[in-house]
């Protein structure tokens, strides 16, 4: 059997992380899949996410006041990687940028019409998904970055 010992090692422990259970905050993680591949990262307010190539699982996941959107992400295969106000895939948000940027606002489709190498979302600089006014202030912040 176990030894006085022993058992009283396993009380302390339990009682030592009983309190950090307790004051944890109420997140679950009811589902998930082992997937590989390489990874990208998102942030926003205080939580930090990474998702995988492999991730099968498509579509939007909602619980609480939380939202994941997964799926497949490819780099470099469609084009350039999105870097945020490089309208013109330079590698840099410039002055050059600017009349590309307005252009970008038209649209997606004529976009990707007009310039099928530079991705569209370029021009999404306040990370919505989308293009729209509500970029021009990001956008405008981000003129003189260089792209990773």
């Amino acid at each position: 059997m176990f030894s006085t010992r022993y058992i009283t090692r396993v009380f302390i422990a339990l009682a030592c992380l009983g309190p950090a259970v307790l004051l944890a905050d109420n997140y679950a993680l009811d589902w998930w899949t082992v997937d590989g591949g390489g990874q990208m990262w998102s942030t926003g307010g205080g939580f930090e996410l990474s998702g995988t190539i492999g991730q099968p699982d498509a579509g939007a996941m909602t619980g609480g006041g939380f939202e994941l959107t997964g799926g497949f992400w490819v780099s470099g295969v469609a084009g350039p990687a999105i870097c945020p106000g490089d309208m013109n895939c330079d590698g840099r948000a410039t002055f050059a940028d600017i009349d590309l940027f307005v252009e970008a606002l038209a649209g997606e489709s004529a976009w990707n019409q007009n310039h099928p190498g530079c991705p569209w979302l370029n021009a999404d600089c306040n990370h919505s998904g989308t293009v729209t006014f509500a970029d021009i202030d990001p956008f405008v912040a981000v003129i003189g970055t260089t792209c990773p």
